[in-house]
């Protein structure tokens, strides 16, 4: 399984970026906010419905079909390329396989970081210190090396355009709020709330509809007649507003209690996402655009692995935390134990009264720990919106093509 999902990482790594760069191509400035959009429903949307999608599959089929459900997307997307995508004229270039092993091993010893940084105790492992440290180095010599080097494997000097740095920093934050927010509430709503595995798919409908609205409207529509930069701000507003809600419910919830905040999230993910995507590469020349694409992709990833990584490791964490704060007051002399204790028929004396009480605690405990961590998830929506001030304002907006 291992082999396997190194050779998706391997040969998917080129289809989000090349889509991109191929989009950009095949649109003027002015009908990119709508491709955009479109292309934005498979990133944004895809990942919403997908455990709806895995829930059914788990349930009717198989676990096993979740893989397979790749299969006649890749042939119907194959076909297409096939029949309408035009032969470009290549070019035979030099590679930096220095700077490409760097890169590499700066940012697999960070996946590897988030990845086993939990289960094995942060720092406190070896393994986990010499992999921050191989971070370090790699990173400090991918930079320092590349700075200025015409060909290194990226172009550091794109980032002097202050919408694509902006963006990169921007898409970062998004990726840990949406994608930690995604990755944990299946958890929250199965373990902690007892959902059956189905109804925890289905929780996720509404907010993938509510994003595919946003993203056709915004793309379609609102890209046309608004400044980018504002759409930002409501999208990020609504995300971060989402998560928080969900931040805000206790283990009396129901299904559309849960419901409602994912659909604010996903309006978000909307307007947050096509005029990001445009912002970021209005400056970029067509012959940067594959390069700049790439980039742009792995700080997405690099975003969502941050989120799914962060959230997981602060359940465990807040969870102990609020464990030991709730504990510290349970006593055989608390009257409040006692009182709770009385209507089961149960002492705080007894085995049963205690195994009770720890269950009580835990309970509470694993609810404020996910509250916490859905705070989370909607401050770093937040703390977002600074970087909208860094971004500027694409030259053919609305107004402007009306005036001309």
């Amino acid at each position: 399984m291992v082999a396997c999902r190194l050779g998706q990482g391997i040969f998917g790594a080129f289809l989000i970026p090349l889509s991109q760069s191929i989009l950009f191509d095949s649109f003027p400035k002015e009908k990119r906010g709508q491709a955009m959009a479109l292309f934005g429903l498979g990133i944004v949307v895809a990942p919403v419905f997908g455990p709806t999608l895995g829930a059914l599959l788990t349930e009717y089929l198989s676990w096993r079909a979740v893989f397979y459900v790749n299969i006649p997307i890749a042939a119907f997307a194959l076909i297409m390329i096939s029949g309408e995508l035009k032969k470009e004229d290549t070019r035979r270039i030099k590679v930096d396989w220095v700077g490409l092993a760097l890169m590499v091993g700066a940012i697999g010893s960070l996946q590897i970081m988030l990845d086993l940084g939990e289960t094995r105790d942060w720092f406190a492992s070896k393994f986990i210190q010499v992999a921050a440290l191989t971070m370090l180095v790699c990173g400090t010599a991918f930079v320092v090396r590349g700075y200025g080097k015409a060909d290194n494997i990226i172009n550091f000097s794109l980032f002097s355009d202050r919408s694509f740095a902006g963006a990169n920093v921007a898409i970062v934050g998004f990726g840990v709020a949406m994608y930690g927010s995604i990755a944990i509430l299946p958890l929250f709503v199965q373990v902690l709330l007892g959902y059956p595995v189905l109804d925890a798919g289905f929780l996720f409908v509404p907010r993938g509809i509510a994003a595919g609205v946003s993203m056709v409207l915004t793309g379609a529509v609102l890209i046309n007649y608004f400044d980018p930069r504002k759409l930002l701000v409501i999208g990020l507003i609504l995300v971060g507003s989402g998560n928080v809600m969900l931040g805000l419910l206790n283990l009396d919830a129901g299904f559309w209690n849960l419901a409602w905040p994912g659909v604010v999230s996903g309006l978000g993910m909307g307007l947050f996402f096509v005029p990001m995507s445009t912002i970021a590469f209005q400056n970029i020349g067509q012959d940067k655009q594959d390069e700049a694409s790439g980039i742009y992709g792995v700080t997405r990833s690099i975003g969502s692995s941050v989120g799914i990584a962060l959230v997981g490791w602060q359940v465990a964490n807040r969870t102990q935390f609020h464990y030991a704060t709730l504990s510290s007051g349970i006593t055989p002399f608390n009257q409040a134990v006692g009182e709770y204790l009385a209507p089961l028929g149960l002492t705080p004396q007894s085995p049963a009264g205690a195994v009770q009480i720890a269950a009580q605690i835990q309970s509470q405990a694993t609810l404020l720990a996910f509250q916490d961590v859905f705070f989370l998830t909607g401050l770093a929506a937040f703390l977002m919106l600074p970087v909208v001030l860094v971004l500027q304002r694409p030259a053919n907006d609305r107004a402007q093509q009306v005036a001309h």
